[in-house]
């Protein structure tokens, strides 16, 4: 996958908003910050621990709605997780491979599992997003 820097990130996620009509608040302008200097995924409880140590006055349920909202317009998505989901931005479209022993979860471009997302598509007739399948097993390490 591409690499980008978190400035480049959080204006890839701001040109999405602005092509959506979105306007710009502060809320959405904490989470992107948050997000884009993430490598990897937060809980909401972990995007509003760190937007409160600069703007405490921010609470979790308006980060909970900001980050529900930037998933809607297709800016950040959820990586389904036992007890809590986790969030990231969306850079590109990609499959997330989870362990289910030590919970470590990986990235893998959505190009390389063209042919089976094709095949999925075909038998059941679902029309999968970027980023709308978790494959789940065990790492070599847990195996």
């Amino acid at each position: 996958m591409e690499t980008m820097t978190s400035q480049d990130r959080a204006t890839r996620a701001w040109r999405i908003l602005d092509a959506a009509g979105a306007r710009h608040t502060m809320a959405r302008g904490l989470v992107i910050d948050v997000l884009a200097e993430t490598d990897g995924h937060l809980s909401v409880a972990a995007i509003h621990e760190k937007v409160a140590a600069s703007r405490p006055e921010v609470n979790v349920s308006t980060v909970h709605r900001t980050v529900n909202f930037l998933v809607e317009r297709g800016v950040a998505h959820v990586l389904p997780w036992p007890g809590e989901a986790l969030f990231g931005l969306n850079e590109s479209p990609h499959v997330h491979a989870i362990c289910e022993g030590c919970g470590r979860h990986f990235e893998l471009p959505a190009s390389d599992l063209g042919k089976a997302v094709a095949e999925a598509r075909r038998h059941s007739g679902l029309e999968l997003g970027a980023t709308g399948m978790a494959l789940i097993g065990r790492c070599q390490d847990c195996a």
